[in-house]
């Protein structure tokens, strides 16, 4: 797993989980011997790093990987979407780049 550095990737499993005040729930498959795995949030809340230079982000729009490593944007382009959407935002970012609440939902 690394963090996505393309537009709508397809290879897109998940939003690394535990910034803001949403904490893991449930971690599966726990190793006491690798201190720099990550949780990697399959659905629910989560904070995610996002990058609206892209385009303003709206409460309820539907979410991609970004160029920008690291960060989702608005999936503005319904042709590219399918099989690249992370989830929908829970919080607006009208412009540059921010941690908000989104709801995982991979499709």
């Amino acid at each position: 797993m690394r963090p996505s550095d393309q537009a709508f990737d397809t290879r897109v499993a998940g939003v690394v989980s535990g910034a803001g005040t949403y904490k893991p729930a449930l971690v599966l498959d726990r190793r006491a011997d690798s201190a720099h795995r990550q949780p990697i949030a399959l659905m629910g809340k989560v904070f995610c790093k996002v990058d609206a230079t892209f385009g303003a982000i709206g409460v309820g729009d539907l979410l991609t990987s970004s160029p920008t490593p690291g960060h989702a944007m608005r999936a503005a382009d319904a042709s590219r979407s399918f099989g690249a959407v992370l989830g929908k935002a829970l919080h607006p970012l009208a412009s540059g780049q921010g941690l908000i609440p989104i709801l995982v939902t991979l499709h």
